[in-house]
């Protein structure tokens, strides 16, 4: 392994073929340095096949019980937070990563560990943690025998009447980081 890929003045050698380049791409066999819109999307799609069964089984079980809401809610954000963040640091990609044929490693090419992978994920943790206090805090308003009563598939809806507006907003932001 390459011991330092990026030099002080923002050159790098290529993995590939060694060479020294600048930009973001190698003049001699034109690999990439940086990953482009078209394999984050395509990441991130994979990586969304992944967790998409475990969203709907956390959907399912929030809303059998507003106490199950809660602790459901809690216990998805730490899973999807801990995926990213785990895949990341063990193997320097999530699974959408290693489809799509991306690598996140350190500026000295060694691979990345848990301090870049927490580093990484910490906009997104931030800024999921909000939707996350406003969805729980909109919870907070709704009582428990009413959440009970109400008809199954109403349930979430119940939650959602208390929660601002702006937490869509603070979603959208949050996957609009991820993709950039």
């Amino acid at each position: 392994m390459i011991s330092k890929i990026f030099d002080d003045l923002g050159g790098w050698t290529c993995p590939r073929c060694g060479n020294l380049a600048d930009g973001v791409k190698c003049g001699t066999c034109g690999f990439s340095i940086y990953a482009g819109f078209v394999p984050r999307f395509l990441a991130s799609v994979v990586d969304g096949l992944v967790v998409w069964p475990f969203a709907y089984l956390f959907l399912f079980l929030r809303n059998q019980s507003l106490a199950a809401y809660i602790s459901v809610t809690l216990f998805g954000f730490c899973f999807y937070r801990f995926y990213h963040i785990f895949t990341i640091a063990r193997w320097g990609q999530t699974p959408g990563k290693m489809i799509a044929r991306i690598r996140v490693v350190r500026l000295d090419g060694a691979p990345a560990g848990w301090q870049e992978a927490l580093f990484r994920n910490s906009a997104e943790t931030l800024l999921a943690a909000l939707v996350y206090f406003l969805e729980l805090r909109a919870a907070a308003h709704v009582s428990a025998a009413v959440y009970a009563a109400a008809d199954f598939s109403a349930r979430a809806g119940l939650v959602q009447a208390f929660v601002p507006a702006l937490t869509g907003i603070i979603a959208w932001s949050s996957r609009a980081y991820v993709m950039s």
